[in-house]
């Protein structure tokens, strides 16, 4: 069911909607019992016929409870009993990354991108030390506040939160029912080559993220382009990304080489943990490039060959097909039971 705008759902008064998508929405909420302002975040019940979708919500339950983190939005989410299932979190007064980026229309300053790129990493170093791979890193799921003022440009004194657990991962959970659908999650500009193939993801693929992000802040593009997402997903794992520094002069040849090397196709190539990614980034006056193994990849499996090709694209078709008989299974037992 669709909630509207001044309900009351037990405690919390919903005073703005924030989004909507597939899997529920989420609503800017009043506490009518102390005034505080949170997030009210509504599973859609017509999704929970596939068993995988619920345990989706259920794990971002699960992981959200244990975070606290100054870089991580935090949960309020205190198990209370309710009328119907919701998260409840912190409420941030800001705006996401990609609503900074698109306001912005250029490349951020190097020194923001830095401050951001920095606070990034170091919630992601706690997630990882807590076993929390996020698996869908991107500029929609990092909230920045306070909002900087119409005209004007980021200072980097902002603070940034990682938000959005729906896709993320504890290491050594469980398999979902079908890995297709439930692991390969993300979005393509963002995503991992091993994710694209179908993988689940670990510490580095969330580095890999990073380093895409990076890029653009640093440049004001994405590193790979495409006609669709497929032809994006191929990309990540075909080509190499144009160096940031044929993009933007001034960025340092150290700074360029920290986001290629996070950015490395191969898992084994780039960082292998976030606090190795945060040490090179502290101290890029004095890093060494010999160090910095930047020579062309080979292409991943999975797309290098045709007939790969044909198997990545009926892969993503049968995905599309099933979430959509899902839907209508969902909405028929729905139209049923009522």
């Amino acid at each position: 069911m669709k909630h509207e705008i001044g309900e009351v759902v037990d405690s919390y008064e919903l005073l703005e909607e924030l989004g909507e998508g597939g899997y529920g929405e989420a609503f800017k909420a009043k506490d009518i019992r102390d005034g505080s302002m949170v997030v009210l975040k509504f599973p859609n019940p017509l999704l929970f016929a596939d068993p995988a979708i619920y345990q989706r919500y259920r794990r971002e339950i699960d992981i959200a409870r244990h975070l606290a983190h100054p870089g991580v939005q935090a949960s309020l989410d205190f198990g209370e009993h309710r009328s119907e299932p919701y998260l409840v979190l912190e409420y941030v007064e800001g705006i996401t990354l990609r609503q900074l980026l698109s306001e912005q229309q250029v490349p951020l300053p190097i020194s923001v991108a830095l401050s951001f790129g920095h606070q990034i990493a170091e919630a992601l170093s706690y997630l990882h030390a807590s076993g929390i791979v996020h698996r869908d890193l991107k500029p929609e799921n990092i909230l920045v506040t306070p909002k900087p003022s119409a005209g004007a440009q980021p200072t980097g004194d902002e603070v940034l939160k990682v938000v959005d657990f729906g896709t993320a991962l504890a290491q050594g959970a469980r398999r979902l029912t079908w890995r297709h659908l439930s692991e390969t999650l993300g979005t393509p500009d963002y995503m991992s080559p091993e994710q694209i193939q179908g993988e689940r993801g670990d510490n580095r693929s969330d580095i890999y993220s990073w380093g895409v992000m990076m890029y653009e802040l640093l440049t004001g593009d994405v590193p790979f382009y495409g006609d669709n997402s497929l032809a994006v997903m191929a990309a990540h794992l075909q080509r190499s990304p144009e160096p940031l520094r044929k993009k933007r002069s001034e960025i340092s040849p150290a700074l360029e080489a920290v986001v290629l090397k996070a950015m490395r196709r191969n898992p084994l190539s780039r960082y292998q943990s976030t606090d190795e990614l945060i040490y090179d980034l502290d101290h890029l006056n004095s890093l060494s490039l010999d160090a910095f193994d930047l020579s062309p990849e080979k292409p991943m499996g999975g797309m290098a060959a045709s007939s790969s090709g044909r198997r990545l694209f009926f892969f993503v078709a049968i995905i599309a097909v099933s979430f959509l008989l899902l839907v209508v299974v969902a909405v028929l037992i729905a139209r049923w039971v009522g």
